[in-house]
């Protein structure tokens, strides 16, 4: 398994994430005469393309500077501006034709990241040649960034699981340099200057060292021209040959623990696995799924659902160039910890012994097919994976040869590579528990195609949506129902989530379990949601099964069972969420900012709810819920993708017709503003502080809703907005900060927010204020309404690019009554934004003596 490291997360791609994708006939690999190599695949039925450029230089190949996180900086300082654009103008140029930028740095490679419309292919080549070629690395502009990725530094420090992931490298590597972290030692961090900058930059980012991949409506020679006519004058550098220590074997098992300002106890149990172009990979992969990947796997039924000694539960198995490890990751409580490593070692055990079940290596198969086709649908997705292939196996289509290799895995190869590489001697257990005593718990893409949306409703009700889309052979379906937070009760908050959760534990002719092996084994993806004014059941699959999808959609309507045992570990997982959540910086935060926005309006409640509404919570409860709300008049069924839009609305009307209809009495609730500021301290653990800033905001049937959601972008969008430029760019200290519109059915809500530190937080408090009555009392400059109008329209357009997605948006919409076909106005409604509308809604909705802010601060200063 491909696994990546970027940042401080971990970024996991079950199976393969290799690009085995539908138009490799329409893919070229090019290698100039400076060494750059060039990959185009052409999807003539995306509205975008990706362009990117991946440079094989991280965290573990710095040399000289090893520890230091150069990379990381140097990722940073690429958008900081270079000879012929100043500091945030990169970005700016981006947003400007509506597309997005970014970049992130893993331990072999940094990668550069542009989608935009089609179009505008020849601007994103543009910046990214230029980002390439010409960065200035400012001085002053070094020192801001430094304080920035400090920053960021706090940020990894408060968050347990990058805390654990650190950890594990750092103990079960001794000698390779996977050990350090991709963004440095503070102490070495502290010290590169920006000579050392321009000395990395002129060295590692060379053609030779270059991969420039673009996926999306291009035409491949002339594309390919384009690249070549842009990248021609960067001259061929020296090589630099990677020569790493190579890691030993490991022949005693280790073991470190470390307290951390946490409620729940995360747990990785790590052996040594292989290296990416070895044949033993397809057979570990495997196995990770077969122990810990999903809800049938033997890790979730034994450990988790049939002994309950861990809330969560997974195994993966770590690939990258050099020699990997094969993880178990737990969350649990401290007092299992101990049975938890002894359960696991006992499965592991089992299948050196009796091996595994022809079933279950059938279904790991079956899963990786369905894989590929549901994780490589995007134009960015095949860019970033063609990109990784060619950079890791030379070979931009690595997943041809990947999905041969796991097609020929048989059951001695997981029974030889688990007695070979899961060896107790062999592993590494790395703890992270609370401090102190233990505490009482309280387009290759699935384009969307020019094809018509049909709406039907049945005589019980029920509206029904289709779409044909045959770009993948692929269909997904959703069924959607008013409810969520708003119907809810302070007593019984968390209900829809609970009841969106055992939607799937169970009917009257499968269990739980039967459900899980179901899916898993026919490779579909299953899901369940609920959220402030919705909440609804997902599939997702690929169009052969589609009978076995309506079979089992139907039966989840028709005979939900929500069984006692199955409530009692939802519940447990819910406490779970909610104490996790008091550990986050920015939950917690905007937790509190909305119950001093909202006194009455559900809008101050939580999705999972409290310790106590969840314990009230009964079985009749989610019984009597479900008959009330789950009614075909409530309810829009959507089937988007690889259909017969006819046979499809046939086979539903079979299916759902014979449910009856009932009354459905939405709640309305109504909330006036704050008459006066208010305002609102909180403490916690954390080396950051945060400044949230709030006001209520209009619904989504309001004809200023698009006005505010502009407004709201000039302010908070995360590359160019105001925000961004006037604080980050000045204090250095606030890594994270951005704003949201939320917009509901009956009220919205407005919030700003910054990640900083203590000694800042007064002056960012200062500096919001300053920002919203700049709006207020000046316009807008016509370029800056227009740019952000370009960019909401381009990442608008992006966020419908596969069936998937606009399937749930066009939902949703019908729900709310706002018609399947709203979207269609977007443009439309952002277009006839002006000026003066944004000085007026500034006036009227980000009235700074109706506002609410929170400011959140550390406790204490942690070691």
């Amino acid at each position: 398994m491909r696994t990546f490291l970027t940042g401080f997360l971990v970024v996991t791609f079950l199976s393969s994430p290799f690009c085995s994708h539908a138009f490799e006939d329409r893919s070229s690999k090019h290698i100039l005469d400076n060494g750059l190599t060039v990959l185009v695949t052409e999807i003539p039925s995306s509205p975008v393309v990706s362009v990117y450029a991946l440079i094989k230089a991280g965290s573990a190949t710095e040399g000289k500077f090893l520890g230091a996180g150069v990379s990381h900086f140097l990722e940073h300082m690429l958008f900081k501006g270079t000879h012929g654009r100043d500091v945030g103008d990169l970005a700016a140029c981006i947003q400007s034709v509506g597309g997005t930028i970014n970049a992130s740095t893993g331990m072999d490679y940094t990668i550069y990241t542009i989608t935009v419309p089609h179009g505008s292919f020849d601007v994103a080549l543009d910046i990214l040649s230029d980002m390439l070629a010409n960065a200035t690395m400012d001085a002053q502009e070094v020192e801001r960034e430094r304080n920035v990725i400090f920053s960021e530094m706090r940020m990894r420090n408060d968050n347990p699981d990058a805390k654990i992931n650190e950890l594990t490298f750092k103990n079960v590597f001794i000698t390779h340099p996977y050990r350090h972290p991709i963004i440095g030692y503070r102490s070495l961090f502290a010290k590169v200057t920006r000579d050392d900058l321009v000395e990395y930059y002129r060295e590692r980012y060379a053609p030779n060292n270059t991969i420039i991949s673009v996926a999306g409506k291009v035409d491949l020679q002339e594309a390919f021209s384009k690249i070549k006519k842009a990248f021609d004058p960067f001259e061929r550098r020296a090589s630099v040959v990677r020569n790493l220590p190579r890691e030993p074997e490991q022949i005693s098992s280790r073991r470190y623990d470390e307290e951390y300002p946490t409620e729940l106890t995360r747990l990785s149990m790590s052996f040594g696995s292989t290296e990416l172009l070895h044949p033993d990979l397809y057979a570990l992969d495997v196995l990770a799924k077969i122990l810990g990947q999903g809800k049938s796997s033997r890790l979730y039924l034994d450990v988790y659902k049939q002994q309950g000694l861990v809330h969560s539960i997974s195994a993966l198995n770590y690939t990258p160039i050099d020699k990997g490890i094969f993880l178990v990751n737990c969350l649990l409580e401290q007092e299992n910890v101990e049975a938890v490593i002894q359960a696991v070692l006992k499965r592991i055990d089992e299948v050196k012994i009796k091996g595994v079940k022809p079933a279950e290596l059938s279904k790991a198969k079956q899963q990786v097919r369905s894989e590929h086709i549901l994780r490589h649908k995007t134009s960015a997705s095949i860019a970033y994976a063609q990109a990784v292939d060619e950079a890791f196996a030379g070979d931009p289509h690595f997943s041809k040869k990947y999905v041969e290799g796991i097609a020929r895995v048989t059951l001695d190869d997981i029974k030889r590579v688990a007695k070979m590489y899961l060896v107790e001697s062999g592993m590494t257990t790395v703890i992270l528990k609370p401090e102190g005593e233990k505490k009482d718990k309280k387009e290759t893409t699935e384009t969307v195609a020019e094809g018509k949306i049909e709406k039907h409703v049945f005589d019980n009700g029920l509206t029904v949506l289709l779409k044909e889309d045959d770009a993948f052979p692929l269909v997904t379906v959703r069924l959607v129902a008013n409810g969520g937070i708003r119907q809810e009760t302070v007593e019984l908050n968390g209900l829809f989530a609970m009841l969106a959760s055992m939607w799937t534990k169970g009917t009257k002719n499968y269990s739980a379990n039967v459900i899980a092996e179901k899916t898993e084994s026919l490779g579909m993806r299953l899901g369940s949601f609920s959220g402030r004014n919705s909440f609804g059941l997902s599939l997702e699959f690929l169009a052969e099964q589609f009978p076995v999808a309506l079979d089992l959609l139907k039966e989840l309507v028709a005979h939900p069972i929500f069984p006692e045992d199955e409530i009692t570990k939802v519940k447990e997982h819910m406490r779970t969420v909610i104490r996790a959540r008091e550990d986050n910086i920015f939950e917690s935060t905007a937790h509190v900012l909305k119950k001093t926005l909202f006194l009455t309006h559900p809008f101050r409640l939580e999705e999972e709810g409290t310790i106590e509404s969840v314990d009230r919570i009964t079985r009749n409860d989610l019984t009597a819920f479900y008959s009330r709300f789950v009614v075909p008049g409530n309810m829009v069924l959507s089937v988007f993708g690889d259909i017969d839009a006819q046979n499809v609305l046939d086979d539903i009307k079979k299916s759902f017709d014979v449910l009856k209809d009932g009354e459905v009495t939405l709640k309305v609730h109504k909330e006036g503003p704050p008459d006066h500021p208010r305002e609102a301290t909180l403490t916690m653990n954390k080396e950051q502080a945060m400044v949230m800033l709030g006001f209520q905001g209009l619904t989504f049937h309001d004809e200023d809703a698009y006005g505010l959601e502009v407004l709201v972008s000039i302010l908070g969008s995360s590359f160019n907005g105001r925000l961004f430029v006037n604080i980050r760019e000045q204090l250095g200290n606030a890594y994270t900060l951005g704003g949201n519109f939320l917009p509901g059915p009956d009220a919205g809500f407005v919030y700003f927010y910054v990640l900083t530190t203590e000694e800042e937080a007064g002056k960012v408090k200062d500096l919001l204020s300053q920002e919203i009555r700049r709006l207020q009392s000046e316009h807008v400059p016509d370029q800056e309404l227009k740019d952000i109008k370009t960019y909401l329209k381009g990442t608008f357009k992006a966020s419908q690019e596969t069936s998937a997605s606009l399937n749930f948006m066009v939902s949703l919409d019908e729900l709310y009554g706002l018609g399947f076909d709203h979207y269609q106005e977007y443009d439309g409604r952002i277009d006839d934004v002006t000026r003066e509308d944004i000085q007026r809604l500034a006036r009227e909705y980000l009235d700074l003596d109706k506002a609410a802010i929170v400011m959140t601060m550390p406790e204490k200063a942690r070691p």
